[in-house]
């Protein structure tokens, strides 16, 4: 089962756009193991960010190509976009909430075994604020089930 990285360079979230959408492919399922967001500003402030399950969207931009942690492992089949036309719905509750302050501060999700974010086949997840606008670095590790 193929390990991928999958980092923004920093950017400024926001409150109606995602900063990450990851989308599994129509084939593999996904296990998110590890994600990070890391404040990257020089002055404090504060900002909760949610991974959560979404749906739809319009028109996904700003492709992220997810880099293979094993280099002799096959492409990864799942996307990650940046931007979109018209953003996904959040749906159900938050997987997880962030709370990374902006100057630096880091907020690490990272599962013990069996405790993975399973994202089922044609599932998304977003990675977007509920609150603040400061810029991260997001950082995560995912899984593509073969």
């Amino acid at each position: 089962m193929p390990l991928f990285t999958v980092s923004r360079p920093r950017s400024a979230l926001s409150t109606a756009n995602d900063t990450l959408t990851i989308t599994a492919s129509a084939t593999k399922p996904l296990r998110i193991i590890m994600a990070k967001l890391a404040g990257a500003d020089a002055a404090a402030a504060a900002n909760v960010v949610v991974l959560q399950r979404s749906t739809g969207g319009t028109t996904p931009g700003g492709p992220i190509t997810p880099e293979k942690v094993n280099p002799g492992s096959a492409a990864a089949s799942f996307t990650v976009a940046t931007s979109w036309a018209a953003q996904p719905t959040l749906a159900g509750g938050p997987l997880h909430r962030f709370v990374p302050n902006a100057n630096g501060g880091i907020d690490p999700f990272v599962a013990v075994p069996g405790g993975e974010f399973s994202v089922p086949v044609g599932g998304q997840v977003s990675i977007r604020s509920e609150f603040g606008t400061s810029n991260v670095v997001p950082n995560l590790l995912i899984e593509e089930v073969d």
